[in-house]
């Protein structure tokens, strides 16, 4: 979708105007003379990551001498809000970016990328594309707007060593929040690790917060007239029980220890040196403990979202490619091929998605640490069977969280300033964390006092 232009055409003729929209153009002209078309790729790996960066250019090469008429051109831009506006004002936006989930329906809104409702239909098995993995790509409008390239669903990352320490049964980890109580304080009492810990610093506070609403069979924000509104804060909300058993755990069995102000990256450290028992996180975590902090690949245990009720629901996040709303028609083409291509290929190819995870295993990374299924069983299946012939890690460690996936609901992220909604309930996890005193019901309602205004400018 274009965003409208207006340009005053006193003076200017048909030709010059041909000249003036191509010369606004972030993505480059239409094609060239003999019919190559070329654009720009974003998220290069920079020189520091040299295999990452070698695998990236060696991919890219590999796609170029199957399409010749296509011309790459890379750079390391990551998406960030404030320079993406500015790239989308300035006309310098390339052609393919990479954005978290959280920032479509902004995007959409704003008209700033590209409608890919039928270059979608040109990709391979997009038939079997997983409803479930699409869904955050899609506007209000039904239109799709970015390709998924990552995603990811939230569980219980926990400590096999410390569970079987407390007497509990490695193999069957917590799936409701009461059992999750029930373990943390046994593995408190019985060895010297902090039960359960929970993030709480630069925005994860609120991340894991609105997991915890979700698990509790809630939403954060709510769709009324048009618009959406936080409802985080109204009375016996889904954040309202999870503070609650936060304070529980904290205060009345003091299993979550003393240190109740962690980002993701002290929690990984933490958690890898055998300091807690379960927190809440992505599977990307088992990586991390592997390969960063060299943990035992035999300790780490992954279980599903922990849930209240029969409601099962857990937060899903990731990244989505989406294309400059200025790519004409044949780039759009070429740059949902080179998506295709270099992210989508591995997904539904086993023999690709085999070959990719024994190069990544070379390079040490974890294979057969769970994934969220982009394509439909008959499709994902033989990939993740393909992948799982190169696991150096026990993936029976991960089948109460993989076993369990399909039965699950993936909610996405809040749909509105998701990362100001998280930023302002930081600080009503940490009030209930750190002070006994602390009513949950009133920090959510000064939580949501801070960020409304941000919600409804972002709306106008």
């Amino acid at each position: 979708m274009r965003p409208s232009l207006r340009i005053a055409l006193t003076g200017v003729t048909a030709g010059a105007l041909v000249c003036v929209l191509a010369s606004c153009s972030g993505s480059g002209s239409d094609a060239a003379a003999d019919g190559t078309v070329t654009i720009t790729v974003s998220g290069r790996p920079p020189a520091t990551n040299a295999a990452a960066l070698k695998t990236f250019e060696a991919r890219v090469a590999e796609f170029q001498k199957a399409n010749p008429k296509i011309k790459i051109k890379t750079n390391e831009y990551q998406y960030d809000q404030q320079s993406f506006q500015t790239k989308v004002g300035g006309g310098s936006l390339e052609t393919i970016v990479r954005v978290p989930l959280t920032e479509m329906s902004g995007l959409v809104k704003r008209r700033q990328i590209a409608d890919l409702t039928s270059d979608f239909k040109t990709l391979k098995h997009n038939e079997d594309f997983n409803d479930v993995a699409l869904g955050p790509a899609k506007g209000a409008d039904g239109k799709l707007y970015g390709i998924p390239t990552e995603e990811y669903a939230l569980g219980l990352v926990y400590n096999r060593e410390l569970f079987e320490k407390a007497g509990l049964d490695p193999d069957k980890p917590p799936t409701s929040w009461a059992e999750v109580r029930t373990a943390a304080k046994a593995i408190s009492e019985k060895t010297d690790a902090t039960g359960y810990a929970q993030m709480t610093k630069e925005n994860t506070g609120g991340w894991m917060l609105t997991a915890m609403a979700y698990s509790f069979g809630d939403s954060m924000q709510e769709q009324s007239g048009g618009k959406w509104a936080n409802t985080f804060d109204r009375s016996g909300s889904g954040a309202e029980k999870s503070l609650k058993a936060l304070k529980d755990m904290r205060w009345t069995d003091d299993s979550m220890g003393k240190n109740q102000l962690r980002n993701i990256t002290d929690m990984e450290k933490d958690f890898s040196a055998g300091k807690i028992g379960m927190t809440i996180a992505g599977p990307s975590m088992v990586g991390h403990y592997i390969q960063q902090y060299k943990g035992d690949p035999k300790t780490i245990g992954l279980g599903a979202m922990p849930v209240d009720g029969s409601s099962k629901r857990t937060l899903a996040g990731g990244t989505i490619a989406v294309i400059s709303p200025r790519a004409t028609a044949q780039q759009r083409e070429a740059a949902a091929k080179f998506i295709d291509f270099y992210y989508l290929s591995t997904k539904y190819d086993a023999g690709l998605a085999e070959k990719d995870a024994a190069a990544k295993k070379k390079d040490g990374a974890a294979i057969g640490v769970p994934t969220v299924p982009f394509y439909k069983p008959a499709i994902a299946d033989p990939v993740q069977a393909a992948v799982d012939k190169q696991a150096n890690v026990p993936i029976g460690n991960f089948a109460p969280y993989s076993s369990t996936l399909g039965d699950y609901e993936l909610a996405i992220e809040p749909p509105v300033e998701a990362q100001n909604v998280y930023k302002a309930l930081d600080s009503a996890v940490q009030a209930v964390l750190t002070r006994q005193d602390a009513d949950p019901a009133e920090q959510l309602k000064k939580a949501a006092a801070q960020v409304k205004s941000q919600v409804e400018r972002a709306q106008n």
